[in-house]
């Protein structure tokens, strides 16, 4: 889930994400919010120039198929489309090219189950018409792109807040945290209020965090995106001015990580060296 997609957008913009965000965008009421002020407004308009179908149910009943197809299909779809064009183009997808066989499929087949049930005796022409599919590429790309520049991150400065680890039952936030280190049977959680010394094993923490989040520089060295500064040789220097070793068998992938993750903006020079008691 936490595959990274990378998307042209229409404004010429590049914008990036996870499935694991997209899903949590799913699930984000400011979606359902934004996506029922647009069904409503479809729904209510002209069924000439908006929806083909006549009625307001069966107009509202075509939008809301069209999207539970379209999020159903979404993340396969999208994980399939993305690595053929890695493996072929290898560039950023154009977000209109990975829209429109989605939207096509997702609306053409809610619109002939609508059409069947509900209308069996009126030619398919009269409704599945490229002003139709003209329409509807537009309308999605519209939400689509409203999304990733706007949604997606608001959602993920809000979600980066938020979110903590579980270690030895107690809950840190992942902003908090600038290294880990494995001792024996015991974290060292470095904070800027001191050392957390926990009961707990590496792999528990590295369960819980994103490659966004920070990259193992080593079997038992961790360290977040924010206090990473440069890899020098075989140890990864933290902006504090001290130094956390690099296995030699991880150096390529610190260095692609840092190209790929740069520290962001902002104060990390606090590398927190007051050690507390241990903690089971």
């Amino acid at each position: 889930m936490d595959h990274e997609m990378r998307i042209f957008v229409s404004n010429g913009a590049v914008t990036h994400f996870t499935l694991r965000e997209l899903l949590g965008l799913y699930q984000s009421w400011q979606l359902w919010l934004l996506v029922s002020v647009g069904f409503l407004i479809m729904s209510t308009g002209h069924p000439v120039t908006l929806p083909q179908f006549e009625g307001f149910g069966v107009r509202l009943a075509f939008w809301v198929i069209a999207l539970i197809i379209y999020l159903v299909v979404s993340v396969p779809y999208g994980m399939a489309f993305d690595w053929a064009w890695r493996h072929s183009v290898g560039t950023p997808i154009p977000l209109i090219v990975l829209s429109v066989p989605l939207v096509l499929l997702s609306t053409i087949t809610a619109a002939l189950g609508l059409a069947v049930v509900f209308e069996p005796g009126r030619p398919l022409t009269d409704m599945i018409t490229w002003q139709m599919h003209a329409r509807n590429i537009f309308v999605a790309h519209v939400f689509e792109t409203a999304a990733l520049l706007w949604l997606m991150p608001a959602l993920r400065v809000k979600r980066e807040d938020q979110r903590t680890v579980a270690l030895a039952g107690r809950r840190l936030l992942i902003k908090d945290i600038a290294r880990v280190k494995a001792a024996e049977h015991y974290l060292e959680v470095h904070t800027p209020a001191g050392v957390e010394v926990l009961r707990e094993r590496m792999s528990t923490f590295l369960e819980q965090v994103a490659p966004e989040d920070g990259v193992q520089t080593h079997r038992s060295h961790w360290v977040a995106r924010q206090h990473a500064s440069t890899l020098k040789g075989s140890v990864l220097e933290l902006p504090c001015g001290k130094t956390v070793p690099v296995a030699r068998g991880r150096q390529k992938q610190v260095q692609d990580w840092l190209d790929r993750f740069p520290p962001p903006d902002g104060d990390a020079s606090n590398c927190a060296s007051v050690n507390r008691a241990p903690q089971s």
